[in-house]
């Protein structure tokens, strides 16, 4: 597995104002995105931000990753909050399966995303001083008796012994063939090498001689796929025209941010279009009580393996239980909204606590990468800007799980 780095982006927005009939307000809007990879209208003058606290760990079945996140009001006045995901799995369009081909790799091939890849092989662990294998490529002929191609690299050890009752001799021999396409780069193949002779008593394994009747080059067919998921419909511009019109904050988008690049374009994502709002309505991916573990949806999409999981804060509540200073998850917008205006000053409780990598992870996520972008938004804690087109537009039918979080939030906002 590739060892997975952070990314931390935050977007700048700008102050929205809104004419309506009953007069002029002015929504301060504002949002902020942080982008965790594990090899993951808001206020807009940045005052209310995702606190974050998140320790990256490689992709390892059993484990799991501190990834703490809260939402902080720096600002002067009290703000209604609500959080949500997009996602960015990379992952191996045959899910880890190896197929073999007649040619080695070259170290100067310039790769699409749907080209295939070398299965790289740990070849130190034969050729560095530590080993006990040697090399005897020169002494490896092919099934032709010809030398093996430039690059193919063969390790053994062995010996020779002689039964003392019948003088038969015993010969034991193992051995490493791989393919080095750039200098300390190799390639796992699929090769069957056998002794020819010189194998005698007392000889040394580099004295004797072998053949090569098998040499093929491992590859990850077809390359890479990208599985992209948008929780939910941001109600500011995105990072780039393309991330507004998909109703994104950063899928779309491309950039530089902290000294980090990211592209997470259609054409870079290897995808015909970016992909539609689809909030969660798995029941396996909504927490609805405290410190549960759910599924995400990229990897159960793309994978079918529900293998990265979230673990949520001890603060949640369901649409049917709506309690203050909680955290509910709505199934029909793929929002988390906090239950209470966040005053000045305070920060809400966790949202999340860790990303889980389960025992069922398995050879489908080799070479794997996942994103999990974290986009909040925040609105002045005002019953107008709750409704309002140019608010949050919670304007949810009778009964439903809008208008159940719309009236809750409604009876504690500032008018």
């Amino acid at each position: 597995m590739k060892k997975n780095k952070k990314k931390k982006l935050v977007a700048a927005a700008c102050l929205a104002l809104l004419a309506a009939a009953a007069g002029t307000f002015a929504w301060i809007n504002s949002q902020d995105q942080r982008i965790n990879r594990v090899k993951t209208a808001a206020i807009k003058d940045g005052s209310v931000s995702v606190e974050e606290n998140w320790k990256p760990k490689p992709i390892v079945p059993g484990t799991d990753a501190t990834k703490e996140v809260a939402v902080t009001n720096s600002g002067d006045t009290p703000v209604f909050v609500r959080v949500s995901y997009e996602e960015v799995l990379k992952h191996l369009t045959e899910k880890g399966a190896v197929t073999n081909r007649t040619t080695g790799w070259k170290a100067n091939e310039v790769l699409s995303l749907s080209d295939d890849i070398p299965v790289e092989y740990d070849g130190e662990k034969y050729t560095g001083p530590e080993s006990d294998y040697i090399d005897v490529t020169a002494k490896v002929k092919d099934g032709s008796d010809a030398a093996l191609p430039a690059g193919v690299k063969v390790y053994a050890k062995g010996s020779v012994t002689k039964d003392p009752v019948t003088g038969a001799e015993n010969t034991t021999f193992s051995y490493s063939a791989f393919f080095e396409y750039a200098s300390g780069k190799y390639q796992a193949m699929e090769t069957e090498v056998s002794v020819a002779g010189g194998n005698a008593v007392g000889s040394q394994i580099e004295d004797w001689n072998f053949v090569m009747s098998k040499a093929e080059y491992s590859v990850y067919k077809g390359g890479y796929s990208n599985m992209a998921t948008n929780w939910a419909a941001s109600s500011l511009e995105g990072a780039s025209a393309d991330a507004t019109t998909a109703k994104a904050s950063l899928l779309g988008s491309a950039g530089k941010k902290y000294d980090v690049d990211y592209d997470y374009t259609s054409k870079a994502l290897g995808l015909d279009a970016l992909p539609a709002v689809t909030p969660a309505t798995d029941g396996d991916q909504i927490p609805v009580a405290n410190s549960e573990k759910k599924g995400v949806q990229a990897d159960k999409v793309a994978l079918g393996v529900s293998g990265i999981r979230v673990e949520y804060g001890t603060d949640m509540v369901t649409t049917a239980a709506l309690a203050k200073d909680k955290w509910a998850y709505n199934k029909e917008d793929g929002y988390f909204y906090f239950t209470s205006p966040v005053i000045s000053g305070a920060t809400t409780p966790h949202l999340l606590k860790k990303l889980i990598f389960t025992n069922d992870i398995g050879t489908e996520y080799t070479n794997a990468t996942y994103d999990l972008i974290v986009k909040m938004e925040a609105i002045q804690a005002t019953k107008e800007a709750l409704t309002d087109s140019t608010g949050w537009n919670l304007n949810g039918a009778d009964d439903s799980e809008t208008k159940k979080i719309t009236a809750y939030l409604d009876e504690q906002a500032a008018s």
